[in-house]
């Protein structure tokens, strides 16, 4: 997962020619790792499941609340 997320860093500088110093992308990629696996893990305590089952959960929801904040597109 890091490697996605850094691959995102990259292309987002890429994108905006901003780029971030190695410091500050370990430092992102970190916090977003953690919150991460924070929701992740809130949602297996919840729902009693194991964190992988509990991530598939998790981005379910993400999808249907896009969907539902955006509409639909064909």
């Amino acid at each position: 997962m890091p490697g996605v997320t850094v691959s995102y860093f990259e292309w987002a500088q890429n994108f905006s020619s901003f780029f971030w110093e190695e410091e500050l992308i370990n430092r992102r990629l970190e916090a977003m790792m953690r919150a991460a696996y924070a929701d992740v893990s809130a949602v297996a305590r919840e729902h009693n499941v194991t964190l992988r089952t509990a991530a598939f959960i998790t981005a379910c929801h993400r999808i249907l609340e896009s969907r539902e904040l955006r509409g639909l597109y064909p």
